[in-house]
């Protein structure tokens, strides 16, 4: 990519924004959406419209080497991204379902669901790309297991050995019976040449042998230049693709320019940093001293021309007032002298605290609204009914947005064709620096200088003044001895959570959990391999009460609450999750799901499940120890995943006999590591079951911030399964001929673990040598279909019933069947009427 199509990017993906902040904010207050549809629809456009800005953003942020242009633009896309996140919790607050439709927004936008789909920017593991390289060779080092991808089923079913025994003997006897067949078909043949030997003439043999090698070769000649003139024929007249080296496609190309760009970021990065260093050092040299001059002379005249006009010294102005950036000293535009030493903003801030007597009335007087604000409720309801706060992700945006257009946007950066830094901008920047740091220095000296003047004439007054201000800083003092002794009482009563660890190092404590198996390494799998499509004849606005996801909502649900939030800079800022609770049934992609999270955060990955501890940290001591040693390891070392298995075992009522695994050991001290967990901590807890209602419904479901269902693919989603795992194997050419539509179809009922394992059955290593010889064909995979299991489909109905159960559904089916407003109102009307 060029810098002139980068800059394109941004400057589209700016225009896109301007236009989304003054869609957000409408001057006109019956554009204000009022009902949950309309609300749905205001919030849905713009989640779908900043989603394209962020993917060009990211895309030109990805390869753009301008380093000042860098710093500009992350702080647009980090703002963006935030943005995202808000909207999508603002939609699930209306919609009540963590589940949307945008299908028919946008048929209308003229989009398709790719449009749409949701990047992880590519800077949260290349910003941390030695930390993870660190991370890796220490787990390697110590010898770290790998993380599972669930229950594996073995790709052909286990036979007895009766069964294999008949197997081999009908193999066999096949074997030898061909053996024997082509024994006696070789024999005829050699019969058949010595006799034909014995009868012709060699010197007539051997010109008709060369007169049919001759014709044979002369035929093959003619029929390759054929075909070669024919094949360059159709790539003249534009009728097919001349061939291409892989190393000279358009993606291998597009590859090399991003590494390159890659390159020249690291460059012209350390020379911005060395620029920085040596700009400010040079400016504090030459400019520093006329600087400090300038702002003595100024504040000095200042004072003298004050003390003539008003016979006094003036006061020096407060530190919030002089450390403003611009702020001088002096005289004013309009010819008047600066104002004293409270101007506006002291001012604004004694107005803005009231003495102790106007600070009651006006608490009596504003509970005295509150109570007539019972009466007028119902003029507030004709108000909106959904009103948005303000967004500081959103005034982030249009700050960063003005910088670029007033700096960046209509620069003229022709003559700068490396994109190295802009010395100019760096010294504006630099000398701002320098001469704050030198307005520090120099007024803490002129406000001794001002303080001496005042005591030297009026020293009698002064005297005065500095035994009240004694006595006054005795009592402040004693305040804030009284305040230190609350503040330690308070101490006392909060009491911190006991560190069971203390004297060990945070290397033993990894060492250890490596060891015992809990610290994995996650399995490298990205969400983009997870393969799944999304409902596009599902209405946007509906009155469903449950909402069942698909495979690329769920991704985009991971991906929005997990994944961004660990890279966010600041994760408090953006709505999160700390926990996520994914249910289905067997091979729907759980584990994978949660690997991928992992992956694509960069996170460390703890295994609780109960089978992967059992045996070990015996005895209630040990296993709170194991849990407060996994859950401050994990703080220590963010972002981090702890992962728990078949989960509705822990909360479950019974444990069955069979089940040595204790698995209600760590409920306890589990829900209690997971109640002090905060977004900001960046500690997720990912847990996954295969039978949800086996546990507690009331002590499970409460312990989750998101629950997700991952039901087994639909149509649109089976057939990009069927066709990568296809492709994957045998390669795009082989599965052209393959009717994916048909094994679609076919496979309904079947989660993903059961299309793998078909799509292994029929390509083996044995099928995929034949392949040259034998094409593929769409019969093979559908014996394999039926050679399955059949699905049940009670189970479905059982998962979608206990999902219906979670709070957040449980939400949306009441506000869905409860009455309309305008409904209740018309009740209440008829009902007055009738009295």
């Amino acid at each position: 990519m060029s810098n002139a199509y980068l800059t394109k990017q941004w400057n589209d993906a700016h225009q896109q924004l301007l236009d989304q902040i003054e869609y957000e904010t409408p001057k006109d207050v019956v554009m204000t959406p009022k009902d949950r549809e309309t609300a749905f629809q205001h919030l849905a456009v713009l989640y779908i419209k900043y989603i394209q800005a962020f993917r060009k953003l990211e895309k030109a942020y990805d390869q753009l080497v301008h380093p000042q242009k860098r710093r500009l633009l992350k702080e647009i896309l980090v703002g963006v991204m935030g943005r995202v996140m808000e909207l999508k919790s603002k939609i699930v607050e209306v919609e009540l379902s963590d589940v949307s439709n945008y299908a028919e927004i946008l048929l209308d936008l003229k989009l398709v669901p790719d449009d749409i789909a949701l990047p992880i920017p590519r800077f949260v593991i290349e910003e941390r790309e030695k930390e993870l390289a660190e991370r890796k060779a220490l787990l390697e080092t110590l010898g770290a297991r790998p993380s599972s991808m669930g229950d594996t089923n073995p790709i052909f079913p286990v036979i007895s050995v009766n069964d294999a025994i008949k197997m081999l003997q009908i193999n066999e006897r096949g074997r030898q019976g061909r053996l024997r067949a082509k024994y006696m078909r070789d024999i005829k043949i050699q019969a058949q040449r010595e006799k034909d030997l014995d009868a012709g003439d060699d010197e007539g043999e051997l010109n008709s042998a060369a007169l049919k090698i001759q014709r044979v070769f002369r035929g093959h000649r003619a029929r390759k230049l054929a075909k070669a003139r024919l094949r360059e024929e159709l790539i003249f007249l534009g009728m097919a693709s001349a061939p291409k080296d892989p190393k000279q496609s358009a993606i291998a190309k597009a590859e090399l320019n991003r590494n390159r760009r890659k390159i020249l970021q690291v460059q012209h990065e350390e020379e911005y940093q060395a620029a920085l260093v040596n700009t400010r050092e040079k400016i504090f040299k030459v400019e520093g001293p006329d600087m400090k001059e300038n702002m003595q002379d100024n504040f000095r005249q200042w004072y003298m021309e004050y003390k003539r006009v008003h016979g006094k010294f003036p006061d020096f102005p407060e530190d919030s007032v002089w450390q403003q950036p611009g702020f001088q000293i002096g005289i004013t535009d309009d010819g008047k002298l600066a104002a004293p030493a409270e101007g506006g903003a002291a001012k604004e801030e004694k107005a803005a605290t009231p003495g102790k007597g106007k600070g009651k009335k006006e608490e009596k007087a504003k509970g005295g609204a509150k109570g007539k604000g019972k009466k007028g409720d119902d003029a507030e309801e004709e108000g909106p009914k959904f009103k948005y706060d303000d967004s500081k992700h959103l005034t982030t945006i249009k700050t960063e947005c003005g910088v670029y257009t007033n700096q960046w946007q209509h620069k003229d950066d022709a003559d700068n064709f490396a994109q190295k830094h802009d010395q100019e901008i760096v010294k504006n920047d630099k000398r701002k620096e320098v001469e704050a740091e030198i307005k520090k220095e120099v007024y803490e000296i002129l406000k001794e200088e001002l303080v001496n003047l005042k005591l030297a004439v009026d020293r009698s007054k002064n005297a005065k003044k500095g035994k009240k201000g004694k006595k006054d800083k005795k009592g402040k003092k004693g305040g804030k001895k009284g305040k230190g002794k609350k503040d330690k009482k308070g101490g006392k009563k909060g009491k911190k959570e006991k560190d069971l660890t203390a004297n060990r190092t945070m290397e033993s404590l990894i060492e250890e959990l490596i060891q015992t198996g809990i610290l994995q390494k996650p399995t490298e799998v990205k969400i983009s391999d997870i393969k799944g499509e999304y409902d596009l004849l599902s209405p946007t606005v509906t009155k469903v009460p449950t909402l069942i996801p698909t495979i690329a909502e769920i991704k985009r649900i991971l991906t929005e609450y997990c994944v961004l939030p660990s890279g966010f800079p600041t994760p408090s800022e953006v709505p999160g999750c700390t926990s996520v609770l994914l249910f289905g049934p067997h091979g729907s992609g759980k584990t994978m799901m949660v690997n991928a999270v992992a992956t694509e955060a960069g996170a460390h990955l703890f295994n609780l499940t109960p089978r992967n501890t059992a045996g070990q940290y015996v005895g209630k001591a040990n296993v709170t120890k194991m849990v407060h040693m996994v859950f401050k390891v994990a703080k220590a070392n963010p972002p981090a995943i702890i992962y728990i298995d078949n989960v509705e075992m822990i909360f479950a009522k019974k444990v069955p006999k069979d089940d040595t695994t204790d698995p209600k050991r760590i409920k306890k001290d589990l829900l209690k590591q997971m109640k002090g967990l905060k977004t900001e901590d960046r500690v997720i807890v990912m847990a996954t079951s295969y039978k949800p209602w086996d546990g507690e419904a009331k002590a499970l479901m409460p312990v989750w911030s998101k629950i997700l269902y991952t039901p087994k693919p639909d149509y649109g989603s089976r057939f990009s399964i069927w066709r990568e795992f296809i492709s994957r194997k045998a390669g795009a050419p082989q599965a052209r001929d393959i009717n994916f539509s048909l094994l679609a179809r076919m496979s309904d009922g079947l989660s993903a673990g059961g299309l793998h394992l078909a799509s292994e059955r029929v390509l083996t290593d044995r099928r995929l040598k034949l392949m040259r010889t034998r094409k593929l064909t769409t019969n093979e995979f559908i014996d394999q279909i039926v050679s399955l299991p059949p699905a049940d489909p009670s189970e479905d109905v059982e998962y979608k019933e206990w999902f219906e159960k979670t709070p957040l559904v449980k939400k949306r089916i009441t506000a869905l069947t409860a009455p309309a407003d305008g409904e209740e109102e018309g009740k209440k009307k008829d009902k007055k009427k009738k009295k």
